[in-house]
C-alpha cells in the first residue's frame, strides 16, 4: 500500500519540477524577447550615426553576408583610413576587364588586431581577392592609451554583432589585457549591446516627443544605410568620405603654410616594426586567406611627398622587409604605391589621405 506521506512527496517533487521547468522557459523566452527588442531599440540607430560619431564599425557582419550572397566576383578591400579614403570600389570595378563587384569595408582607426576577428566571416563570404593595408601606420603595436581605448571600442561593437560561426584562430592571438571585451557567446553579446538601450531610448523619445534627431542625413558622411535598401550595394562599393573641402582644397594659404609647417612631416613619427603585434596578426590573416583559396594584393597606400621627405632614411625599411615576406607566399601580390613618384599635392586630402583628384 502507497503511504499518503510518498503520495504528498511525489506530488510536491513534481510540482517542484514544473515549477523548474516553467521558470527555465520562461528565462529563455525573457532572453530572446529581449534580445529581439534590443536589437530593434538600438540597431537602426547605430547606423544612422545617432549613437556614435562614426556608424562604420556596425556595418562589417552585414557587409560580409551580402558579399557571401551576391553571386559574382566579388574583391574585398580592407584596412584602416586610408584604405577608406583611397579606394573607390565602383571606379575599380568599371575598370576591370572581367565583372566584379569591389567592396571598400575599410574602417577609420581599424589595424589588423580588429581586422582579423573578422577572417572567419571574411572566409565564409568567399571572394576571389581580399586588398589588405600595410604601411608605416599599421606595422605597430597597442602602445597607447587612445590605441587601446580604440580596440576596446572595436572589440565590443563589432564582437556584438556576430555569432558562433565567427569564432576562430583569432581569439588565440587577442592581447590577454582586451580579453574581456570579446563577446564569445550570446549572453556577453547582448551585455555589450545593453550598454547602448538608455541612449537609444532617449534618442526614440526626443524623436517622438520633440521631433528631432541626432541621425546624419542620406549620403553624408557618417550615414550609413540599412541592409535591404537600394542604396546599400552602392554604399559597400563607394562609402560616403568626408568633402574636400575639409582638407587640403579649403585651406587659404595662410592655413596651408601652418600645415605645412606644423603637421606635413608627421609621418616621420611612425616606427614601423616587423617584430610587432601588428605583423603577427597580419601574417593570420594572409596565411589564412590564401591557405583558404582566395588570394591577396598587399596595398600600401601613398603619402604626400613632402611628408615622405619627412621621413628619415631607412625608418620604413621595415615596410618594406615586410612586404617583401609576405610577397613570397603563394596567393600574394603586392602593390606598393608608397615610395612611387608621380603622386602630387593636388592628389591629397592632408598628408596620408588621397582625396578624390588622387582616389
Amino acid at each position: 500500500m502507497i503511504s499518503p506521506a510518498f503520495v504528498r512527496s511525489s506530488r510536491r517533487g513534481s510540482a517542484e519540477g514544473d515549477l523548474f521547468t516553467s521558470v527555465s522557459v520562461a528565462a529563455v523566452l525573457f532572453f530572446l524577447l529581449s534580445s529581439s527588442m534590443m536589437s530593434g531599440v538600438t540597431d537602426s540607430l547605430m547606423r544612422d550615426s545617432s549613437l556614435m560619431i562614426q556608424s562604420r564599425p556596425v556595418i562589417t557582419r552585414e557587409a560580409l553576408d551580402t558579399i557571401a550572397e551576391d553571386n559574382k566576383i566579388s574583391i574585398v578591400g580592407t584596412g584602416s583610413s586610408m584604405a577608406f579614403k583611397g579606394l573607390d570600389g565602383k571606379c575599380v570595378g568599371n575598370l576591370l576587364q572581367e565583372e566584379a563587384i569591389v567592396y571598400n569595408i575599410a574602417q577609420l582607426n581599424s589595424y589588423p588586431w580588429t581586422d582579423m576577428i573578422h577572417i572567419p566571416r571574411l572566409i565564409q563570404s568567399n571572394p576571389e581577392i581580399v586588398l589588405i593595408e600595410i604601411g608605416p601606420n599599421i606595422l605597430i603595436n597597442i602602445s597607447t592609451e587612445k590605441g587601446n581605448e580604440n580596440a576596446k571600442f572595436r572589440y565590443k561593437i563589432d564582437t556584438s554583432q556576430q555569432n558562433s560561426d565567427d569564432m576562430g584562430d583569432w581569439i588565440e592571438l587577442i592581447d590577454p589585457a582586451l580579453e574581456q571585451y570579446i563577446a564569445t557567446n550570446t549572453y556577453q553579446r547582448m551585455e555589450f549591446r545593453q550598454e547602448y538601450v538608455p541612449e537609444s531610448i532617449e534618442e526614440h523619445l526626443i524623436r517622438l516627443f520633440y521631433n528631432e534627431s541626432n541621425a546624419r542625413e542620406e549620403w553624408t558622411y557618417g550615414w550609413t544605410p540599412e541592409p535591404n535598401s537600394e542604396d546599400w550595394v552602392e554604399y559597400l562599393q563607394l562609402p560616403v568620405f568626408p568633402p574636400d573641402r575639409y582638407g587640403f582644397d579649403g585651406m587659404n594659404e595662410t592655413e596651408r603654410q601652418e600645415y605645412n609647417l606644423t603637421k606635413m612631416g608627421g609621418s616621420s613619427g611612425y616606427k614601423p616594426l616587423m617584430e610587432s603585434y601588428a605583423f603577427v596578426t597580419l601574417e593570420y590573416e594572409i596565411t589564412t586567406l590564401v591557405e583558404n583559396g582566395i588570394q591577396v594584393i598587399i596595398i600600401g597606400f601613398p603619402h604626400h611627398p613632402d611628408s615622405i621627405n619627412a621621413v628619415p632614411n631607412g625608418k620604413w625599411d621595415s615596410v618594406n622587409e615586410t612586404m617583401e615576406y609576405f610577397s613570397r607566399l603563394d596567393g600574394v601580390t603586392i602593390f606598393n604605391e608608397i615610395w612611387e613618384s608621380g603622386w602630387e599635392d593636388d592628389h591629397f586630402y592632408d598628408r596620408n589621405h588621397l582625396d578624390d583628384e588622387g582616389r
